[in-house]
């Protein structure tokens, strides 16, 4: 006889009838009632579908029968639920994606807005992961507006752009779209001044402050891959970038012009920075371009740290560079 308690081989025939058990477990149970006249029995009572201990009549007979019946309609009723759900699902994710949408991001959204005194109206698409805007909802508090969107994949209920507007309670003084300023003190403002704006900060030594700055004037797609050093021992302190990738003779000027302009509004957004040096080569030959404080205030017209305290003076600046 098996050594295996008696309890444990009950407690798995329930499951070894119903065929649920491995292979390993089928043998166990078998070896064990060979040798087991009282598991033997229970083993052949829970086959028959009723206990060892009781002598079905006919009426018991029958309900047997209606149970191993209703047994497989069972089954087959789980497979439909199961089939329900997955149908259910899959409508709720196409509602999701088609219908009712997500939040968008800023970047995600490009529009035109008006504003004339307490009324603004607004034109815009969604750009990127979504294709189509199912929700526009406006929210104002002191003069502030902040339009929200939702955005949906490319279908059939939705028209490729939205034009909504809005009267506030009070005249407006600047929107915002998913939390991105586009339009301050009477006229509009750049995706990248807005995304510049975000980034200022009051040190250069702030390396990872100042990885947010270069993401936002999109460094390494203008110049490839490039490495830092920081002057930040004693002033006048300075940021130099050291670019890998060689540049071509034919655009030598852009890039250039790119590196100026890019250093002007480092200047601007960082309080304490006083420099920003390029370090490259054009068609082989080494190359260095410095530009500090009083050269960008002479190409602003304006001293460059207000466009740090304003992001009205800020976007000026990026429309003078023509970087944007």
């Amino acid at each position: 006889m098996s050594k295996i308690p008696c309890e444990i081989i009950m407690d798995l025939m329930p499951s070894y009838v119903d065929g649920l058990t491995s292979p390993v477990t089928d043998k166990v149970i078998e070896e064990h009632v060979e040798g087991c006249e009282k598991c033997r029995k229970t083993l052949e009572a829970m086959r028959a579908g009723y206990d060892a201990n009781y002598v079905p009549d006919e009426n018991d007979k029958k309900e047997i029968d209606f149970l191993k019946k209703n047994k497989k309609k069972n089954v087959r009723v789980l497979i439909s639920s199961l089939a329900a759900a997955a149908v259910i699902i899959a409508a709720v994710i196409f509602v999701r994606l088609y219908i009712i949408g997500e939040p968008i991001y800023g970047d995600w959204i490009t529009c035109t807005v008006k504003v004339e005194d307490n009324h603004l109206a607004i034109n815009g698409k969604a750009v990127g992961p979504v294709h189509d805007v199912s929700k526009v909802l406006f929210t104002e508090e002191d003069g502030v507006i902040n339009i929200t969107t939702k955005g949906v994949a490319a279908g059939p209920f939705y028209a490729d752009g939205f034009h909504e507007e809005y009267t506030a309670q009070s005249k407006i003084r600047q929107v915002k779209v998913n939390d991105r300023i586009i339009w301050e003190d009477g006229e509009e403002i750049s995706r990248l001044a807005a995304n510049v704006y975000e980034t200022k900060h009051e040190y250069v030594g702030d390396m990872p402050e100042n990885g947010e700055t270069a993401r936002a004037l999109d460094v390494q797609n203008r110049f490839g891959e490039y490495t830092n050093e920081l002057e930040t021992e004693k002033e006048p302190y300075g940021w130099t970038f050291y670019l890998s990738e060689d540049i071509l003779g034919e655009d030598k000027v852009l890039k250039e012009s790119d590196m100026e302009s890019i250093s002007y509004i480092l200047i601007g957004v960082i309080d304490n920075l006083d420099s920003v040096t390029f370090e490259y080569t054009v068609d082989g030959k080494a190359a260095v371009k410095t530009v500090d404080s009083a050269m960008a205030t002479e190409f602003f017209g304006r001293n460059i740290k207000d466009a740090g305290n304003s992001l009205r003076i800020l976007d000026d600046l990026i429309d003078l560079t023509g970087l944007e």
